[in-house]
């Protein structure tokens, strides 16, 4: 930058003013603007710093705001109605007449389920494929949607071969699900374009759901409250109430859901709010029972992306703090060239309190400016959400202009400017006026006040924008913490990096590598502020990265040799011999089965259900009715830690009851409670005759509560049986039960498993591609280290010149310091990642540990090359001005 003796005409001139005339307004903006115009190159430095961050931040909140803008504009066509009832079993009398009785009220009923679907012996045609697959199925009675649309294709009617769009509002569902008629009696069900693909099936070919042999009336495209995209264990199929019964899978045992959909004449937000308080009126605490509007729709998906925005934001604010980093020895940088100006401007009258305003001012100015360039910049990175997460993110979800992500991202960017700029701006106090006469007169004294208040405010800024971003004090308090952590062990780092460089220095018989080791361990080289940032960014993506792959790595690895691959539901207890015959032939092994009868908790030691739920956190084990067993010996996989007294069970008549120790701590029962259970209208008093322990991970079939023999034979039940498939034969099996039992349901883990793994897969790649603006912005403050200090380092190349250096042995100095500063930012953050890692892999996920050597040693090498590219490149200035203008200069 220019200096003060050699400004430009239009500078502030030193005029005869009295000593103590204010800092007008328009004074400061000339200067301002001078400032600015002889210092480009570390304005645009600034602005990168901050506007990668800022993006980031932005994009994230953006996108948050696009989602949830379109789940509150589709609100109702997600739910499909004004208000629904969820439920396991029916409404029951008292509730249905309610439903029945509200003012121009109508509704429909929806049951959802999994269920084999297979392809008919009858169908035509040659098919290689699978005959049979898991689906997730829907049945209607009644006018669905409410709001909405369905979206299908269908064969149109002159009966031409090519499938024509049409949706629910133009072709009434019921029209579809009604057979043809002339001896057609198959109803009719729409099916997922992937089931058809997958079964080699047509418009009009025969689909077998369960027990009832159908016809697809159509495609299946959309549905307005299934939301693309997210989970499932299977293509979508659409059927009506009548085939749903005659299938055959909505009966007892099998997991299914229920939902009264309701739309009302008067839609206003008040007739809604009226009908659900009558509802809930006749509900009362009854959990069975929930009842939601169009305002609650998808209430998982809001609270994911809540808990996502949440994290996604504080990784985003981390590239924003290490862009704050930037900004803070960019200002150190720069005042250190303007101590000469700002003595004489302390000569002419100027307050040390105006002299910091001034210079704060500028660094307020300049993160407005980084902020605006980084919002636009963030909010033109949204349009590439649904790229990165193919079929997650509908592109339609999105809405660029989010002036509300966009002003967040200004206040945190300006915010973040103005507290990283304060601690160096202190310096400005300190320049003697007397260094206009004698550039090396001592700074005046600071107060230690003053600095313990700057750092205190310091502080205070990032824990409040941190808490601002996560939206809770307890959380940024945390979050401040870690980071200060992760900062203080990477000063401990370039600490003993400079002393370990100034001792090497000196013995290194190597000129170049003599040079470079002393230009890292010189005073002043500003590698602080990129070591902390390349090890904070370094730290975030590799934290990630180990955790990522751990818990993928444990899904799609193959489950254990004692573990079963598939499980088999709703087998009726006549059925069982037939299909463990089939699971025999088949070639599986490890055959396991087990009753399954459904029960509530009544009390618990003569207390009601509805009083303990009060009391316990585990609401939903009084609440709800459970999957419990009867059998004479406990599991493999069980281990008794306490067991009652054979004596003191000496002529009770209560049956037994032993009950995993987990659930026993929730529900709060111990050896010797009195347990009542109530099922198929009948009420039994048991006690707790054992608390065991359960190994959940060996995925055999295992209950909370197991019941001694000849108690429960007699009430309704179903039977859950497990089994370990051979490989290459699961599809075989599949397709021999589903022909033969078709109301039997196969739940293959393997192929649930590689769908999480999927979906965990595209995720964690939007999540690097996040955590790499904090790698950006590291980079970023490296090379505007290098860039702002070029003068200095073009003297030192000069210098090297002159004695004899070729330009090669000096791009090799300059690659040794940068390749230090790398490898030692890769050193710290792979330590922290590690530690990190660890715990929540360990601790977290409950996950063993292993090594990943090749992306330890990837990340290192990455950040060594990155660092070195990144310096070297920002060198180019300083290495391409002669040595003797240089000289000359000097």
């Amino acid at each position: 930058m220019s200096e003060a003796n050699s400004r430009p005409a239009d500078a502030p001139a030193a005029t005869a003013e009295a000593p103590r005339a204010r800092l007008r307004p328009s004074l400061a903006w000339r200067y301002t603007r001078w400032e600015l115009r002889g210092s480009l190159g570390r304005v645009v430095y600034w602005v990168l710093c901050l506007a990668v961050g800022v993006s980031a931040v932005v994009s994230i909140a953006a996108l948050a705001s696009s989602l949830d803008g379109a789940i509150r504009r589709e609100a109702r066509s997600l739910l499909a109605a004004d208000l629904a009832i969820s439920s396991q079993a029916d409404l029951g009398e008292e509730l249905a007449r309610a439903v029945a009785e509200l003012p121009g009220g109508r509704s429909a009923e929806l049951r959802e389920t999994v269920g084999l679907v297979a392809r008919s012996s009858r169908t035509p045609g040659e098919h290689g494929g699978a005959r049979s697959l898991l689906a997730e199925l829907r049945s209607i009675d009644g006018p669905y949607p409410f709001y909405g649309e369905v979206e299908l294709e269908v064969l149109p009617r002159d009966g031409a071969a090519e499938r024509v769009a049409r949706t629910s509002a133009e072709l009434p569902l019921a029209e579809l699900f009604v057979p043809l008629g002339d001896g057609d009696e198959r109803p009719g069900v729409l099916a997922a374009s992937d089931l058809l693909n997958q079964l080699g099936l047509e418009i009009g070919d025969d689909l077998l759901v369960g027990r009832a042999r159908t016809r697809i009336a159509g495609v299946l495209i959309a549905e307005p409250d299934r939301v693309p995209g997210l989970l499932s264990v299977g293509p979508a199929v659409l059927l009506g109430a009548e085939a749903f019964e005659q299938s055959g899978l909505g009966g007892f045992g099998n997991f299914s859901r229920r939902k009264t959909l309701i739309a009302l004449e008067d839609s206003s937000t008040e007739s809604i709010a009226a009908a659900r308080q009558t509802l809930q009126a006749v509900i009362g605490d009854d959990p069975s029972y929930r009842v939601e509007t169009y305002e609650d729709a998808q209430p998982l998906i809001r609270e994911g992306l809540e808990d996502l925005e949440e994290f996604l934001g504080l990784v985003a604010l981390l590239s924003l703090l290490v862009g704050g980093v930037g900004i803070a020895q960019g200002v150190r940088t720069w005042l250190s060239s303007r101590l000469d100006a700002i003595a004489v401007l302390k000569c002419i009258g100027m307050r040390p309190r105006e002299l910091f305003a001034l210079y704060l001012g500028q660094a307020v100015f300049l993160g407005l400016i980084g902020s605006v360039i980084g919002g636009v910049i963030g909010l033109l990175g949204v349009l590439l959400v649904p790229i990165i997460l193919a079929g997650l993110v509908p592109p339609d979800a999105i809405r660029i202009w989010q002036p509300l992500a966009f002003l967040r991202g200004i206040v945190l960017g300006v915010g973040t400017a103005t507290a990283f700029a304060l601690p160096p701006l202190l310096s400005v106090l300190r320049v003697p006026p007397s260094r206009v006469f004698r550039r090396d007169a001592e700074p005046l004294p600071g107060s230690r006040a003053l600095d313990a208040l700057v750092l205190v405010a310091l502080v205070v800024a990032v824990t409040a924008l941190a808490s601002w971003q996560a939206g809770s004090l307890r959380i940024g308090a945390f979050f401040f913490a870690g980071v200060a952590l992760t900062v203080a062990l990477i000063g401990l780092g370039n600490f003993a990096l400079t002393r370990l460089a100034q001792r090497l220095a000196t013995e290194r018989r190597s000129f170049w590598l003599r040079q470079g080791l002393a230009a890292v361990g010189r005073p002043g080289g500003g590698t602080l502020g990129a070591l902390t940032a390349l090890g904070l960014g370094l730290l975030v993506l590799l934290t990630m990265a180990l955790v990522q792959e751990h818990v993928q790595d444990e899904l799609a690895a193959d489950l254990p040799t004692d573990a079963p691959s598939a499980f088999l539901i709703n087998i009726e207890n006549e059925q069982w011999p037939e299909i463990a015959r089939i699971l025999e032939e088949g070639g599986a092994s490890r055959i396991d089965s087990a009753p399954v009868v459904m029960a509530r908790i009544a009390s618990i030691d003569d207390r009601p259900a509805d009083e303990l739920a009060e009391e316990r956190e585990a609401r939903w084990a009084f609440r709800r009715e459970l999957r419990l067993t009867y059998q004479r010996e406990l599991p493999a996989d069980n281990r008794v830690l306490r067991q009652a007294d054979p004596d003191a069970l000496w002529g009770d008549p209560r049956p037994e009851v032993s009950v995993e120790e987990e659930f026993a701590r929730e529900i709060g029962v111990d050896v010797g409670s009195e347990l009542t259970l109530q099922t198929g209208g009948e009420t039994f008093d048991l006690v707790v005759s054992s608390i065991r322990e359960v190994d959940w991970q060996t995925f055999g079939i295992n209950f909370f509560l197991v019941v001694e023999p000849g108690v429960l034979e007699a009430v309704p039940q179903s039977r859950l049986a497990a089994a370990r498939l051979p490989d290459g034969g699961e599809q075989r099996i599949q397709d021999a039960v589903a022909q033969q039992f078709p109301n039997v349901t196969v739940f293959r883990i393997r192929q649930l498993l590689d769908r999480v793994v999927g979906l965990m897969r595209q995720l964690s790649f939007g999540m690097r591609v996040l955590g790499s603006f904090t790698i950006l912005a590291g980079l970023a403050i490296l090379a505007g280290a290098v860039a702002t200090s070029s003068a200095q380092r073009g003297r030192q190349v000069a210098l090297l010149k002159t004695l004899g250096m070729a330009r090669a042995d000096v791009l090799r100095v300059f690659g040794t310091e940068y390749a230090l500063v790398g490898a030692v930012a890769a050193t710290v953050a792979t330590l922290g990642s590690l530690v990190l890692a660890w715990f929540a892999i360990t601790r977290g996920f409950e996950i063993e540990w292993t090594w990943r050597p090749l992306l330890l040693a990837g990340s290192f090498v990455g950040a060594v090359s990155l660092a070195v590219t990144v310096g070297l490149l920002a060198s180019r200035r300083a290495l391409r001005v002669p040595p003797v203008e240089i000289l000359r200069e000097n």
